[in-house]
């Protein structure tokens, strides 16, 4: 599978890489390593080797584990002079240690996980919508309301994730507001199938695409938000691929949708003086070109000092939460994640502002890593604390 409009195969697209290293300027995973059999050209060169040029020889254990130590992030595909699109080589890579038996066990385990529950936690998938707990009043048309106009996909992370949970705590809250009428899918959303994409079970996703897009059909919706960056990707760019048709339905980020409820004056935030920064979701920002919709909303409050980071919008360093990395190499993705909210204290910013719940959560977790006085939240938690201020 490809997201690449001109995307062949993994034999044929390592034959094409020069070498050039354009690749190692922007790996977030060769900057913390530094040796080259880290970077995205050894990696393909290895591909090379095994795959196009030498029938016999095997993914060794080491090589195995560089595989896995990427996050996805898009940085190397966008830097690519060869303009090869390097997620689906790397997705294609995992797929290979997948058939080799040479996938980490946290990728296994994920996966089996993920068939049984349909959610990437170890909670009943009938649970997603406890977080709703913490609203006031829990909505009547909250669960699976046919016809409404709007079905919001809270994602696994915010259902599932108690930090990550005051997001769709919020997001519901400005639609209650804005007078949107809304509903989620309840037990019936199943994960997006974005974790299954990067652990090398491409084939996979195809039951949890057909489900997800039947179910928003059923339920007669026009649009359908989602405020995860890697669901909205999914979404976007997999499902109308693997389906073989268009979904029928106009997609959504969150921030899109409340970029527009702003600017049609259905949510008027007050006055806030903080100083912000705004992290880009790698999903978001470089993978799907959504940049200027959450900076918007962030200008669209009244007191607001907002200032960029030294990297940003397609050039953004990525938080290290992507790619499954965690699963495999804990300690890389929290490296990477210091490196990230340190560049976000650089710009004097006291909250960092993001569209996506795993990269807040790496975020967040790094500022109490490194004793840092920043508060991480979701653009839509922001955008409900001018409102109510």
């Amino acid at each position: 599978m490809s997201s690449g409009s001109f995307y062949k195969n993994l034999v044929d697209e390592s034959l094409i890489c020069g070498r050039c290293g354009n690749c190692r300027n922007d790996c977030p995973v060769y900057k913390e390593i530094g040796w080259e059999s880290a970077a995205p050209r050894a990696k393909i060169s290895l591909a090379r080797e095994i795959f196009a040029r030498n029938s016999e020889a095997t993914i060794s254990p080491e090589y195995a584990k560089r595989i896995t130590q990427c996050t996805m992030c898009g940085a190397c595909t966008r830097a690519c002079a060869a303009r090869i699109d390097l997620q689906s080589l790397w997705r294609d890579l995992r797929a290979k240690l997948v058939a080799g038996g040479k996938a980490p066990a946290a990728y296994t385990a994920m996966v089996d996980n993920l068939q049984d529950k349909k959610n990437i936690s170890n909670f009943a998938n009938v649970t997603r919508l406890d977080w709703a707990e913490e609203l006031d009043e829990i909505p009547e048309n909250l669960d699976q309301e046919p016809g409404a106009d709007v079905v919001y996909f809270v994602g696994c992370v915010s259902s599932f994730f108690p930090r990550a949970a005051q997001v769709p705590v919020a997001m519901v809250q400005l639609l209650q507001k804005a007078g949107v009428n809304y509903t989620t899918m309840g037990s019936e959303e199943w994960c997006c199938g974005f974790p299954m994409l990067a652990a090398g079970h491409a084939a996979e996703i195809m039951e949890f695409a057909r489900h997800n897009v039947d179910t928003v059909r059923k339920l007669g919706a026009k649009t359908l938000v989602t405020g995860c960056a890697s669901c909205y990707h999914v979404w976007s760019h997999v499902y109308p691929e693997v389906l073989g048709e268009s979904l029928g339905f106009r997609l959504v980020h969150a921030t899109e949708m409340l970029a527009e409820l702003v600017a049609a004056g259905k949510l008027v935030p007050n006055e806030l003086n903080q100083t912000v920064t705004y992290h880009d979701p790698c999903d978001l920002g470089r993978n799907s070109g959504i940049i200027n919709p959450p900076r918007q909303i962030i200008n669209s409050i009244p007191g607001i000092k907002f200032t960029e980071m030294a990297t940003c919008g397609e050039e953004a360093t990525c938080c290290g939460g992507g790619g499954n990395l965690q699963g495999a190499d804990a300690g890389l993705a929290d490296a990477i994640a210091g490196k990230r909210i340190k560049e976000a204290a650089a710009t004097g910013a006291s909250i960092v502002v993001s569209a996506c719940q795993q990269c807040e959560q790496m975020l967040e977790k790094a500022a109490r890593t490194e004793k840092l006085p920043l508060q991480v939240m979701d653009v839509s938690e922001l955008l409900l604390m001018a409102i109510d201020n």
